[in-house]
């Protein structure tokens, strides 16, 4: 047995040696494909660029998509073809038994290129329900034909082409039993491919010139799938290249760039946290005062004060989008919510979704007549993966080696003007998006307060953006990141994503004033990812003074309100997450593959989660069953993606179930985990 094993490894070692040449070919096809075909968020990029085509917006995403997919497949033929026939130190050279491979390896993996595309087009048709979307799981269909088409039409032609063109006398070829394989020298592969790295490299040049001076401009007309496509074309022409050199030198080249990457990045760290030099002087009230604050705006001689707080849970644009929509709903519902609203506490998206509902609030109070759900769902239904990721793949990727920072080539910096750049699309005026937190608070009336909450890289510990202060005596263990940036503030782009910085789409944020770096700052969902930790302080808050004698007396009267948004869709045919219930559990059922090694990383990102739930229950515990309202999602036809886009099939699928029959699992008797239809009735007869 241990001789055949041993006979099996140095045969694939042998095929591995044999392939090496053209690693980058291969691993650039295999890792476009498994983000298109097998993640979640690039299936909804490929629903998202059909769902465009459909409704007439957009062509051009469908010209960079396609022609980047042609590009792509000639690209990976080419090069790995190239690549084999070239001499390197430790590669077989060319003895007929690797002839046949050698030939045939990079046609196929070409077509594979194209072929891949047609599934991820084909599965993503598959993901819609049969009522839902006809026109564009057509297109999806057609698309998927066309590519198959095309994906048979390249593997004839780079198979057939030296027949016809020996055939048309254009060109004097060699036939295919001819070619060598593992001899050429570099200057044997002639002028022809030397244009062509040229022509690849300069490309790339061009688009990474266009990314860096016209990147909110550029990147949603080309989309994120042709970026990502065009971004591997380029890689494996320039690598390819690199290869050349690094093989041939026994250099390690693309560990050497990665070490250069690792000594650079104390000296080019181009992720700080953004910060505005025109703030006012830091006054801020503690909650306690903005709680009488809020008294002062209501009624004096009601019979009870119902004050609302909001919890909106983390999970990228679908946590954005589902929390404007449903607090634009509310709103729609209960005209007077926005008065009544004392916070908001969100995590992440939920952070965004937030911002963005109390921006449309201020709007209103401006004079702005708006309707706050659909200009929420407008602004947050824009394309924000797209500049990311041309920001990554180019500007931010150049910026790991060189050895000092160029802010502009942030990532981070891409999706906040991202953002704004929304915002001023759907609601041209005032920017407020791109202006300080504080002044959402600006003018009459009672603003609502927002909660942003982050975590501090080296302790662990929450760190807030509000305009409120975050006192002791309020917020246990907490850091105040408007105190820390004093004299300077926050927009509230950049609020919202010190809450949102989930690595590695967004990097984690340098914590620096006066020139030092007092640490990072990333997602509020490394902590807890559901807001209800910040929510429970200041119920607590509340609940003080009520009790306290010398406070107003209609404190007693107060009737502390939660709103709870979830966005994780829920399985109801799973069974409830208990231990006794664990063995036959899909989702929990215990692990027997390399146990003890994975058993602490499990754990670690199980509690992530767990201590949201710990702490949405906790609160639902203290303000009661009967004031604890919960929106959340059921898991449907099309899962909902993270990422920071979503396809309108998406968006009608959330906004289909914010009405919705709740969900509830098929036992007797049932167990709800929310109704959203209900809560609403509810809350409309309060």
């Amino acid at each position: 047995m241990l001789k055949r094993l041993h006979g099996l490894w140095l045969w694939i070692l042998k095929w591995l040696t044999v392939t090496r040449p053209a690693r980058l070919a291969v691993i650039m096809v295999a890792a476009v494909l498994v983000f298109l075909i097998f993640s979640e968020q690039g299936q909804d990029v490929v629903r998202a660029l059909a769902e465009r085509e459909a409704s007439g917006q957009d062509a051009w995403q469908r010209f960079f998509f396609f022609g980047g997919m042609l590009a792509w497949s000639a690209c990976a033929w080419y090069w790995a073809r190239q690549m084999l026939r070239l001499e390197f130190p430790g590669v077989p050279g060319d003895e007929p038994q690797y002839f046949f491979y050698r030939t045939w390896m990079p046609r196929v993996l070409g077509t594979l290129a194209t072929l891949g595309v047609s599934c991820a087009l084909a599965l993503a048709a598959q993901g819609y329900a049969t009522d839902e979307h006809r026109q564009v799981r057509e297109l999806l269909v057609v698309y998927a034909w066309l590519c198959l088409a095309g994906a048979i039409a390249f593997f004839i032609a780079v198979t057939c082409r030296r027949r016809v063109q020996r055939a048309v006398g254009l060109l004097s070829v060699r036939s295919t039993g001819e070619e060598e394989y593992g001899r050429a020298a570099l200057r044997g592969l002639g002028k022809g491919t030397l244009s062509v790295l040229c022509a690849a490299v300069l490309a790339a040049v061009a688009l990474l010139l266009v990314f860096v001076f016209a990147l909110q401009a550029a990147a949603p007309a080309i989309g994120t799938a042709a970026i990502l496509i065009l971004a591997a074309t380029g890689w494996i022409a320039a690598g390819s290249v690199l290869d050349i050199f690094g093989m041939r030198k026994r250099i390690p080249a693309f560990l050497s760039l990665f070490v250069l990457a690792v000594l650079f990045s104390p000296l080019n760290d181009n992720h700080a946290v953004r910060t505005l030099a025109d703030a006012p002087p830091d006054e801020r009230a503690d909650v306690s005062a903005l709680l009488r604050e809020w008294m002062k705006h209501q009624p004096p001689k009601a019979k009870a004060y119902p004050l609302y707080l909001v919890n909106a849970e983390g999970g990228g644009i679908r946590a954005a989008w589902w929390a404007a929509s449903v607090l634009g709903e509310i709103q729609g519902t209960l005209p007077q919510f926005g008065t009544q609203l004392f916070s908001l506490s969100g995590v992440s998206g939920g952070s965004l979704g937030s911002s963005v509902f109390a921006a449309l609030l201020a709007e209103q109070r401006a004079g702005n007549a708006l309707i706050a759900k659909q200009a929420g769902q407008k602004i947050l239904g824009e394309d924000f993966l797209s500049p990311v990721a041309a920001a990554m793949l180019y500007p931010d990727l150049v910026q790991r080696l060189l050895p000092f920072p160029v802010p502009h080539f942030d990532r981070a910096l891409a999706l906040e003007q991202a953002w704004e750049r929304a915002w001023r699309k759907h609601l041209p005026g005032r920017d407020r998006l791109a202006e300080s937190m504080e002044k959402l608070r600006e003018g009459a009336g009672w603003a609502p307060l927002l909660f942003l909450n982050a975590t501090w890289v080296e302790t662990g510990k929450r760190i807030v953006a509000s305009q409120a202060a975050i006192a002791p005596e309020d917020f246990v263990d907490t850091e105040d990141a408007q105190a820390f940036f004093a004299p300077r503030s926050l927009r509230l782009s950049t609020a919202a994503h010190m809450s949102a910085r989930f690595t590695y789409v967004s990097p984690a944020g340098a914590l620096a004033r006066d020139g030092k770096t007092h640490g990072r700052v990333v997602d509020g969902g490394y902590f807890e990812n559901s807001g209800a930790t910040t929510t429970l302080e200041i119920a607590k808050t509340i609940d003080a003074m009520a009790r306290d004698r010398q406070e107003d007396p209609r404190w007693r009267r107060v009737e502390t309100i939660v709103i709870h948004i979830s966005n994780e869709p829920v399985n109801p045919l799973h069974p409830p997450e208990t231990l006794a219930q664990a063995a036959g559990h899909p989702k929990i059922g215990a692990g027997s593959w390399m146990s003890e090694i994975l058993s602490p990383l499990k754990t670690l990102l199980s509690t992530r989660e767990a201590r949201g739930t710990y702490a949405r229950e906790t609160l639902r515990s203290h303000v009661g069953e009967e004031n604890f309202f919960h929106f959340g999602l059921c898991r449907e036809s099309t899962n909902v993606p993270l990422g920071w886009v979503l396809s309108s099939s998406t968006r009608r699928n959330m906004n289909s179930q914010l009405a919705g029959e709740r969900c509830e699992t098929r036992d007797t008797p049932p167990r709800v985990f929310f109704d959203n239809r209900g809560s609403l009735e509810r809350l409309r007869e309060r």
